[in-house]
């Protein structure tokens, strides 16, 4: 009896780990994408398969994109003007508008706490980011964030965080992080570290901002604080409070720190 030929040979299955080498071949040449040596070391074969599909979708979506508004991406929704509407419409309004920026894969977050936040966001929304143009791409499960201070800078909240940034790093003696990138933004670096040097710990007990005062170069933060520090090789606490301050450089877009004083000294 003879048997029928196939017209096509059965391929040999491949495993999961040689799929995974096929699909970074296929990213490399088709969108140059370069992949760490040690990336397939660290995930499970099944979890990198994921990755790779993700980034694959990412790209086919990216090629051919288009530039289209915020409103456009989100159907074209008829709205009210924010000065036709109460209060209570304005809520019900902007509930309505982010469910809808949500529904199409669109976020917006507000960092800072503002005076009538609701109305200030409405109207933020419906009379710039409707304007604004983002990449047409629809990748499942990919969501664009846009961040109101992005576009309309909060000083006050940048200083506020910055001061706390500062200080948090200088308190905190179990990392590195410090000593190996910040010990020498202060101009008065010397005398911080000195004192940083003499204690294993600290400990911050109160801290409350008093006056923030900025222009278009430079800022100072004023704040009182209360922390203790303990001292190497004991068990001693000395407690440092009182009135302390940090000025600052505006450049790049964020606020450097230039000086900071604590009450520290004898």
């Amino acid at each position: 009896m003879n048997k029928e030929d196939n017209s096509e040979e059965e391929l040999p299955k491949l495993s999961v780990e040689e799929e995974n080498e096929f699909k970074k071949l296929k990213l490399s040449i088709e969108h140059g994408a370069i992949f760490p040596d040690k990336m397939s070391n660290n995930l499970p074969p099944e979890i990198e398969s994921m990755f790779l599909d993700s980034v694959m979708n990412f790209e086919n979506a990216y090629r051919n994109v288009k530039q289209i508004s915020v409103y456009e991406k989100i159907g074209k929704p008829e709205f009210k003007p924010e000065t036709t509407l109460s209060d209570d419409e304005i809520t019900v309004e902007l509930d309505r508008i982010m469910d809808l920026m949500h529904q199409n894969g669109l976020a917006l977050d507000v960092l800072a706490d503002y005076n009538d936040e609701n109305r200030l966001i409405y109207s933020f929304i419906t009379e710039e980011l409707f304007l604004h143009e983002i990449d047409d791409m629809k990748v499942p499960g990919m969501v664009a964030n846009f961040i109101y201070e992005e576009f309309h800078q909060n000083h006050k909240y940048d200083l506020e965080h910055a001061t706390e940034d500062f200080l948090r790093m200088f308190f905190n003696t179990k990392s590195d992080f410090y000593d190996e990138y910040h010990s020498k933004d202060a101009i008065n670096h010397e005398e911080l570290n000195n004192f940083r040097s003499l204690f294993k710990k600290f400990k911050m007990r109160f801290f409350d901002f008093k006056t923030i005062i900025f222009d278009e170069k430079n800022a100072k933060v004023e704040f009182a604080i209360d922390f203790w520090a303990k001292i190497k090789g004991t068990d001693s606490k000395i407690s440092y409070s009182g009135d302390a301050s940090m000025t600052f450089e505006y450049e790049y877009g964020y606020w450097y720190a230039k000086k900071v004083d604590l009450p520290i000294k004898d």
